[in-house]
């Protein structure tokens, strides 16, 4: 009696699903999805839904209204960790044409006013929903009123208000600008309609960016666990919204000889540390940025963010080894919700 082995069927590769998607979507798909008499062909978005899952599970989509083109397709991540994912399937994307255009995230809706969402049997008008402020120098809390929101359970009361607040300001908006986001059951007389705060996002936006739409830079200063002082110079806003595919944090310490008063380097030391910083960023090109530093007597931290997918991380570490000061020591984790600087961001 011989031995019969099962054969494990493999599983695609992500890369290969997401060509597999679009390569459906161009064939068959983006033609035949505006078919239906809703707008939409049913049986089509039934398999849009399943081809996006195969991909991840932590893909969602919408499809609507486009900005240039007749029709729009989102594929966004519902939690920052799938957030690079979504970029990269963008990327694969076909050109935009007069009939689809693509996104990784929501997009502001210019008819947000007339939007409502249904969610366990409520209805949550636009129009219905009131904000309100705690404004902090770089961003902004809300509390968030809807006379609906009694009806939901408290654990799916974020549901409307999140889905709405990213059709009313933009996902990347929402996710750099505002900071806590609260449910509430009563209103408040200073409350604001929802839309108000695209007039907030445009102020923080104006001073936290520079003329070209740059992160402007703040120098932070306080003492460190051993009671050494600390400085930081961190880009505002630090986070990811911005560069979702700068999923993996590389940090690099180099030690230094020239210290001044204060724990700051000094003489050669200074010069040469700005010239690695200046050499490091260069080498990155698109592929990754330099998000802070962190420097306390003897030594200096470099926070990077950079892209998984490329050799961005082993530049970085190629490119310091030959650090002539001292000691260099390079780790690389992956951070897609950028958590391994969350302590230097100002809000």
């Amino acid at each position: 009696m011989g031995l019969r082995h099962r054969l494990k069927k493999r599983r695609p590769s992500q890369d290969a699903m997401v060509r597999a998607f679009w390569q459906w979507w161009e064939d068959e798909a983006a033609a035949k999805i505006c078919t239906g008499g809703e707008g939409f062909a049913d049986p089509y978005v039934k398999r849009l839904n399943q081809r996006i899952s195969r991909i991840s599970r932590g893909l969602a989509w919408e499809l609507g209204t486009g900005s240039v083109a007749e029709h729009e397709l989102v594929i966004f991540a519902e939690q920052p960790a799938q957030a690079a994912l979504a970029r990269r399937v963008l990327k694969a994307a076909p050109a935009p044409d007069l009939h689809w255009e693509y996104s990784d995230r929501r997009q502001a809706a210019a008819d947000f006013e007339e939007l409502t969402l249904g969610i366990s049997g409520e209805d949550f008008a636009a129009e219905d929903f009131r904000v309100r402020l705690l404004l902090n120098r770089y961003s902004a809390d809300i509390a968030v009123y809807h006379p609906n929101l009694a009806q939901l359970p408290e654990n799916k009361r974020m549901l409307p208000v999140s889905v709405m607040l990213d059709h009313a300001i933009g996902q990347a908006d929402a996710a750099a600008w505002i900071g806590i986001v609260e449910p509430v059951l009563q209103p408040h007389p200073e409350d604001i309609p929802l839309t108000g705060l695209r007039e907030v996002v445009d102020r923080l936006r104006a001073g936290a960016l520079d003329e070209h739409g740059q992160p402007i830079w703040e120098e932070l200063h306080g003492v460190a666990v051993d009671g050494e002082p600390i400085t930081a110079v961190v880009q505002v806003p630090l986070v990811s919204a911005f560069w979702p595919d700068f999923d993996q944090h590389v940090a690099i310490r180099l030690a230094y000889l020239t210290e001044l008063g204060g724990g700051q380097p000094g003489g050669t030391s200074a010069q040469r540390l700005q010239e690695l910083e200046e050499a490091l960023s260069a080498g990155l090109g698109a592929d990754g940025r330099l998000v802070a530093t962190e420097t306390t007597p003897g030594r200096r931290t470099l926070h990077f963010y950079v892209d998984s997918t490329t050799s961005a991380a082993w530049q970085l570490e190629a490119g310091s080894v030959d650090w002539p000061e001292g000691q260099v020591g390079v780790g690389a984790e992956m951070d897609p919700s950028w958590s391994s600087v969350k302590h230097l961001r100002l809000r």
